[in-house]
């Protein structure tokens, strides 16, 4: 889900009784949800919101009253969207500007799929319109079967094969790996996107909460995008990921002695060289 549009959940029960309707990340809810908070006692006609996200996605309900959205996106597409039903709300991703008016006693529910991070918000209209439209914006994004299908091709690859050192492995076995991915509790991978593209794989592995360290993987597959300095966006990404959700406090990785380039880039990076054995070069880093 990409774009602005109405949400509808279930509405259970009935005019005698009265109504229930029920979220759950990552079910019925398409993220999971860290953080939910509401609005109220907000005066009639007040304009509120004046603000974007740079990656936070949210969805908002109008449990009491009615509420008008305002919203434009990157593109300057603007749309009005009136919630004034408990059970229907507005989707709105990343990167969306928005404007709010509320009715007398309206409350606003919102789940968000961040904790809050003031420096996800944009304050200033001038400072949104002046960001890089999604297409030029490189961000994680959940790992899908799409992106193992992709992971096969990239992976068997001889040359991607040899940077990172990858082994034989079969579609069946990929297929159970993956399979097994979601009670992976010391696994964390995501795919990375540049705008719409998948461009790659990167995340921790070996997640350890006692010792608060874990071991970063990760390569770009599309190899037109090599070289034009994305790696240390994205490692820069797992590292707050790193530090931020998993509360680690250092980060390792192994590359193999061959690729000087990555070596080097990680050194620049702050990542200090901890041993050499013959096909391999661990590398740490403190948060």
């Amino acid at each position: 889900m990409d774009k602005v549009q109405y949400f509808d959940l279930d509405k259970i029960g009935n005019s005698s009784l009265g109504f229930i309707t029920v979220a759950e990340g990552l079910k019925n809810v398409p993220f999971d949800v860290k953080r939910v908070y509401w609005t109220y006692y907000t005066p009639q006609d007040v304009m509120r919101g004046g603000h974007a996200h740079k990656n936070l996605k949210q969805i908002i309900f109008a449990v009491s009253g009615t509420i008008e959205f305002n919203i434009e996106d990157k593109n300057g597409n603007k749309e009005t969207f009136i919630l004034d039903n408990p059970s229907r709300g507005i989707y709105i991703p990343k990167l969306i500007w928005r404007d709010i008016k509320f009715s007398h006693s309206a409350v606003l529910l919102c789940l968000a799929s961040e904790l809050y991070d003031e420096n996800d918000y944009f304050r200033s209209y001038e400072e949104f319109t002046s960001y890089p439209s999604p297409s030029e914006v490189l961000h994680l994004v959940d790992y899908t079967e799409e992106i193992l299908d992709k992971s096969w091709n990239w992976l068997n690859d001889p040359e991607i094969k040899k940077l990172t050192n990858t082994p034989d492995f079969t579609r069946e076995d990929q297929k159970i790996w993956f399979s097994k991915l979601e009670d992976m509790k010391n696994y964390d991978i995501k795919g990375i996107a540049f705008g719409e593209q998948i461009i790659g794989v990167a995340g921790l592995k070996k997640i350890d909460l006692n010792n608060k360290d874990a071991e970063y993987f990760g390569y770009i597959g599309e190899k037109q995008f090599w070289g034009k300095g994305l790696s240390k966006q994205i490692l820069s990404e797992i590292l707050r990921s790193a530090k931020e959700e998993h509360k680690l406090e250092s980060i390792y990785l192994n590359v193999i002695p061959d690729n000087i380039r990555a070596i080097k880039a990680y050194e620049n990076f702050g990542f200090r060289i901890e041993l050499i054995v013959k096909d391999n070069v661990k590398m740490s880093l403190k948060l």
